[in-house]
């Protein structure tokens, strides 16, 4: 009876090792399209760096048969041989399920689930609203021919001949033997979930072997990783301390110093104002920034205003971009601040200064529901006295997903501009051109992304002429701005700087200038002050927003990226840092040992100041 359980154990390790493999060759088959310039070498070679993680993960599953061959000896009858195989076919369901929606998320993200993702389970309705129909059918049929297939593999080579266990009355002997043998088998276990003979356990760090990233997002074993992460990861309780606060002041006083002197863009101080925070609009899609030419109306303003070239978004998703534009805040690694509305409810908000300088009839717009992501409660105490959202249009302007379509929204700014008293400000979200890119319009582009792109862009481009044609273009600055990157067809990855890089056009008849260029590297963060300044609006307690038009602002943006990391980039130069891994992944250019110093200095002056809110 010894042999069965010995056996079961090594062929159940061996099993789970297998599909593990059989689900990497999976997510490099589906994702291919990131490889980019990873070579066939290191992809293969990741396969076997990946053994580690996966045998990591598969010591815990294992160790759970462990306990039921124990319990089977205990007893001395079959039941419990057969549990190991019921926990089996349920954990093979529910692991393949996992990494087959991994698989799917990195095509979207570019990235493996981690804890923001697993956040959305929360909103189910928004996840299937990121969705197509047909997409989720597929997925349900893959999941069922994976799990079926592996299920087939395990009944052949795993599960238990419980005719060759023969039931035999208890005997303290044969069971202190067959105990201590299951036990050393067992404690064989914790040097392949260690990972390590040394004193540190294995981490993430193993995975990034390679200078290729999509080789080393290869190795990581997605539910490994995830079960690190949600052990060490308290979001609100992570703490970035890397010097003395002193130290750390000092630098970052130093980055965000400014003399005062800046160059009068506006005719007067003030003009109505209109924000337009642009859904995934991605320095990629805009030809004036080198992009494709997705978006001729938005190219065309740019000869009718002011081009920031070289602006980044605070980081990776909407709710984050949102506070950046609308508080000029940067966001912490580890959890968007927009949950919490008893640390939003003390941030120094545009609308509440355009507020108290006198500005009326402060409206914001969203075609979507405005309970998603906490933003009603973000909205209401950044100071609008209206907040319009899919509520207030009819059923027919809805789209099947996420709200309403952008051109029925534009119409409605069109009116409330219409009816305002001046001087007034809007600040509008649009909301097409998000995932699954679902838009009421013939087909330009062949990619999704891109047609959905167009397709607000040509709302806009009507709306533009509208508010030409009504009188409304002289005295208004609109302010166009997206809330954050996406991968694209290029498939950009999230260290690189290029994901984050956004346009920032302000245009309008206010402008006392017009095709004119600002390429001075600048933040999502830092278009309120530098707006404000324009209006001459005190904008000091924007500790992390910068007038990027002053003459002595520092040149560089500051990033996060999920996963708990970070990126800063500067004048020829560009550094990524994981806080998980402790250490650089991405360092571009001439670096030097205080350059090190300054994202590390501005995210510890950002986690106290974010801490005591």
């Amino acid at each position: 009876m010894i042999k069965p359980y010995i056996y079961k154990v090594l062929r159940l390790f061996a099993f789970w090792m297998v599909l593990f493999t059989v689900l990497r060759a999976l997510f490099v088959l589906f994702n291919l399209s990131y490889a980019h310039e990873a070579t066939i070498g290191s992809i293969l070679q990741a396969f076997v760096v990946g053994l580690r993680l996966d045998s990591s993960f598969t010591g815990y599953l294992v160790g759970l048969a462990v306990v039921s061959q124990i319990l089977a000896l205990l007893f001395t009858g079959r039941f419990w041989l057969r549990v190991i195989d019921y926990i089996s076919y349920l954990l093979i369901a529910v692991i393949s399920i996992f990494l087959l929606s991994d698989i799917n998320l990195f095509s979207y993200w570019g990235r493996h689930i981690d804890l923001e993702a697993i956040g959305f389970l929360k909103t189910p309705d928004i996840v299937m609203a990121s969705l197509k129909w047909y997409e989720t059918v597929l997925f349900l049929l893959v999941c069922i021919i994976v799990i079926a297939g592996f299920i087939v593999v395990y009944q052949r080579l795993v599960k238990s001949d419980n005719k060759q266990i023969s039931k035999r009355p208890f005997q303290f002997k044969h069971f202190a033997v067959s105990l201590l043998l299951v036990l050393f088998t067992g404690s064989l276990l914790i040097l392949p979930i260690r990972g390590s003979l040394g004193v540190a356990p294995i981490n993430t760090g193993v995975a990034y072997f390679s200078a290729h990233r999509f080789a080393n997002q290869t190795a990581i074993n997605p539910l490994w990783n995830l079960a690190y992460s949600m052990k060490r990861m308290d979001a609100t309780k992570i703490a970035y301390h890397y010097m003395p606060d002193e130290e750390a002041d000092a630098i970052f006083k130093q980055m965000m110093e400014e003399s005062g002197q800046y160059p009068r863009l506006l005719k007067n101080d003030r003009p109505n104002v209109v924000v337009i925070l642009l859904e995934s609009f991605a320095a990629h899609v805009i030809e004036s920034l080198d992009g494709q030419p997705v978006a001729p109306h938005f190219n065309e303003l740019v000869s009718q205003g002011v081009l920031f070239t070289d602006i980044y978004a605070a980081a990776n998703r909407s709710d984050k971009g949102l506070v950046a534009a609308m508080a000029g805040y940067q966001v912490l690694p580890s959890y968007s601040i927009i949950r919490f509305p008893e640390k939003t409810n003390s941030l120094p908000y545009l609308p509440n200064k355009l507020k108290q300088a006198g500005y009326q009839e402060l409206s914001y717009l969203y075609g979507g529901d405005i309970k998603f992501k906490n933003m009603n409660s973000f909205v209401k105490q950044a100071g609008f006295e209206e907040v319009i959202s899919i509520d207030e249009f009819p059923d027919e302007f809805q789209g099947k997903k996420w709200g309403v379509h952008d051109e029925y929204v534009f119409d409605r700014l069109l009116d409330e501009m219409l009816s305002s008293q001046e001087p007034y400000f809007k600040f509008f979200f649009t909301l097409s051109s998000h995932e699954p890119f679902i838009v009421p319009m013939e087909r330009k582009y062949k990619n999704d992304y891109h047609n959905s792109i167009a397709y607000t862009d040509q709302c806009l481009g009507e709306f533009m002429n509208e508010v030409k044609q009504r009188g409304l273009w002289d005295n208004t600055l609109f302010v166009l701005i997206a809330d954050h990157g996406v991968p694209g067809p290029e498939k950009l990855s999230m260290d690189q700087k290029d994901f984050f890089h956004i346009p920032m056009l302000w245009t309008g008849g206010a402008l006392a200038v017009k095709d004119t260029t600002v390429n001075k590297i600048g933040s999502q963060t830092d278009m309120a002050k530098t707006l404000l300044s324009q209006l001459n609006i005190q904008a000091t307690d924007m500790r992390f927003s910068k007038n990027i038009l002053d003459e002595t602002s520092q040149s560089f943006a500051f990033f996060v990226m999920p996963s708990n990391g970070m990126g800063l980039v500067e004048e020829g130069k560009y550094q990524a840092y994981s806080n998980n891994l402790k250490k650089f992944i991405v360092m571009e250019g001439k670096q030097t040992a205080e350059d090190s110093l300054k994202a590390k200095a501005y995210l510890q002056v950002l986690y106290n100041d974010s801490k005591n809110r």
